[in-house]
């Protein structure tokens, strides 16, 4: 049951991470290895954010 529930993790981890640098394969690797809270730690922290509109100052 544990083992089950820690591959979920593994999956939704690679989910989430499908548009980052890794991709979804590098990041079930990662959660997979390193644990699935580590690599969501690391999916929010590697976030970038939305880039903002630049003013036009004319």
């Amino acid at each position: 049951m544990i083992v089950a529930l820690y591959l979920v993790l593994c999956i939704l981890s690679g989910y989430w991470g499908r548009n980052t640098f890794a991709g979804p394969v590098g990041f079930f690797l990662i959660s997979l290895f390193l644990t699935p809270i580590v690599s969501l730690l690391m999916l929010l922290l590697t976030q970038g954010r939305k880039p903002e509109q630049d003013a036009e100052d004319d």
